[in-house]
């Protein structure tokens, strides 16, 4: 009997085990479910934020601070999506050594859409134009 009571005892055992890593699993969803949510809610936050600077509005100087990181960023990006459009259009012997005439585009420090030369204002995200 002592042998079918061991073998009782690690069924129980194992099927223990078993419905723990279930229920591990399960939760472990759930938080990392919470998680994802909390995340948006926090990006929400800034975006909001974001958009109060972008609008002209003065924060706090922590605040302001950050911002500074998205501004250079955002004129990083601008810089880089025009040298895009410039690798884009196909250079020819003749057009290689001519001076490039100057360019009536301009770009969006904010989030670097392409605007016409007399923009007051971005179309894409509302930024104030220089």
């Amino acid at each position: 009997m002592a042998f079918f009571d061991k073998i009782n005892d690690f069924a129980k055992t194992a099927t223990e085990k078993t419905n723990n890593a279930i229920e591990i699993t399960k939760l472990s969803a759930k938080a990392e479910s919470e998680q994802r949510s909390i995340n948006a809610i926090v990006q929400k936050i800034g975006e909001y934020y974001v958009a109060k600077i972008d609008a002209g509005e003065i924060l706090e100087e922590e605040v302001m601070l950050m911002f500074e990181g998205i501004a250079a960023g955002r004129k990083n990006i601008a810089e880089m999506r025009a040298e895009i459009e410039n690798l884009k259009t196909p250079k020819t012997a003749e057009t290689a050594f001519a001076e490039e005439p100057a360019s009536d585009k301009k770009f969006c420090p904010a989030c670097g859409k392409e605007l016409s030369a007399e923009a007051k204002f971005c179309l894409n995200c509302g930024a104030q134009q220089p």
